[in-house]
C-alpha cells in the first residue's frame, strides 16, 4: 500500500485474524491520528471497495477486506475479509 494518512489502517486490519469488525469513525480517527473528512460521514462511496485517486480505500483492500454498512448514524462502519 503507498504511503498515506490510512497506512495504520492498512496496518491494523492486516493484523486482525477475525472475519468481520465493525468499527467506529473515532476509532478509525485513533488508529490513524487523524480525523475522518467530513465526507466520510455523509456519503457511502467514500467506503467505497475500488481504488481510487482517494488512498483510504487502499488501506482495506490491499489489507484483504471489504466494507459494508456504513451507518452514518451510529458513525460506524463494517469491514468484512475478502
Amino acid at each position: 500500500m503507498p504511503e498515506s494518512k490510512y497506512r495504520p489502517l492498512y496496518k491494523f486490519l492486516n493484523s486482525l485474524d477475525e472475519r468481520q469488525r465493525q468499527m467506529s469513525f473515532a476509532e478509525i480517527e485513533r488508529i490513524i491520528g487523524a480525523s475522518l473528512p467530513p465526507s466520510a460521514r455523509k456519503h457511502n462511496a467514500w467506503w467505497g471497495n475500488y481504488r481510487s485517486k482517494w488512498r483510504q480505500s487502499w488501506a482495506w483492500l490491499d489489507a484483504g477486506w471489504q466494507t459494508r454498512h456504513p451507518d452514518f448514524g451510529a458513525e460506524s462502519v463494517q469491514f468484512v475479509r475478502r
